[in-house]
């Protein structure tokens, strides 16, 4: 039976509790940099066989960590939604991020343990690695279905599980960009970009810009500036439903797209992108009491007494 938080008809962006199934398989992924993982690997894999799950690692993780050479391969293997598969992620947010992006489709849960700096996305800590996965692999955990972005313009279409960028490219000192939210024109600006981020994204460089942080049971997303040069640009909360429209209003001078970090292509003069909260749906297994608010509280304010 499908847990009720990964049924479709669910209403999306809420937590719902997932039934206790163990995990069966666990795709896994670890940190760019071998190092971070600081001999930890050795362990983690040995609470897996202890469980019973089997460990699926592509070639690229067999590159990195010759311990995994003689785990089942994951090319070809398909996941599946309900928590017998989880893709289990060793890294940091960066690491967690692209593991939600790459296996929305799929309906597996996404777990993080910690091995990067902040780990605002991890719901297990390096300080409490047993424990922590010992509780995944037998489903004591939420999920989090959460929205993301679907751009489209002529470079192509492309979703962002974090945010989206419109930067100022190439020699361009200044970009000079102007935006609509469905049919309605709202402002002309001239800045060194704007970022669209989602509830997921609105911790990281939304929220350096001043932006606000969205919690994960709000359906929109936000749209902030990077160094405006007016004094009237100030973050803007978008509905769901909404569509922002933003045009390239430059006689000379592409912006770059930068898609979760990732330069994918850039927005010549004249020409618009439309940015809506219609990305595939991703889905992030954390501990019930790792509330939203409980990890903005311990991540990036001071701790309570």
């Amino acid at each position: 039976m499908m847990p009720s938080s990964l049924r479709p008809d669910r209403p999306r962006g809420d937590i719902d509790i997932v039934e206790a199934v163990p995990a069966k398989r666990a795709l896994l992924l670890t940190h760019r940099a071998p190092e971070a993982l600081a001999g930890a690997l050795p362990a983690v894999l040995g609470i897996l066989d202890a469980a019973g799950v089997e460990v699926l690692v592509s070639p690229g993780e067999v590159e990195k960590h010759a311990v995994l050479a003689d785990r089942p391969s994951a090319e070809g293997v398909s996941l599946v939604a309900g928590g017998s598969d989880i893709v289990l992620v060793l890294g940091g947010d960066g690491s967690i991020l692209r593991a939600l992006s790459e296996h929305a489709a799929s309906g597996a849960p996404v777990v993080g343990a910690n091995f990067g700096r902040v780990g605002f996305l991890a719901s297990v800590e390096r300080t409490d690695l047993e424990r922590g996965l010992r509780r995944v692999l037998t489903g004591d955990y939420v999920v989090v279905s959460l929205p993301s972005l679907g751009a489209r313009w002529s470079g192509g279409e492309f979703p962002a599980v974090n945010d989206l960028a419109l930067l100022r490219g190439g020699e361009s000192r200044i970009a000079e960009l102007s935006f609509a939210i469905d049919t309605d024109t709202v402002a002309s600006i001239r800045a060194d970009g704007m970022v669209c981020s989602t509830p997921v994204g609105s911790t990281a460089y939304n929220l350096a810009l001043g932006g606000p942080a969205v919690s994960w049971r709000v359906r929109c997303f936000v749209l902030s500036f990077l160094a405006a040069h007016h004094l009237e640009a100030r973050p803007l909360v978008i509905g769901a439903s909404e569509v922002l429209t933003v045009t390239n209003d430059a006689i000379v001078g592409d912006c770059d797209v930068l898609v979760d970090g990732r330069r994918v292509g850039s927005l010549a003069p004249a020409r618009t992108i439309t940015i809506g909260l219609d990305g595939p749906e991703v889905h992030l297994a954390t501990f019930p009491e790792g509330s939203f608010f409980r990890r903005y509280r311990d991540k990036f304010g001071r701790q309570a007494p």
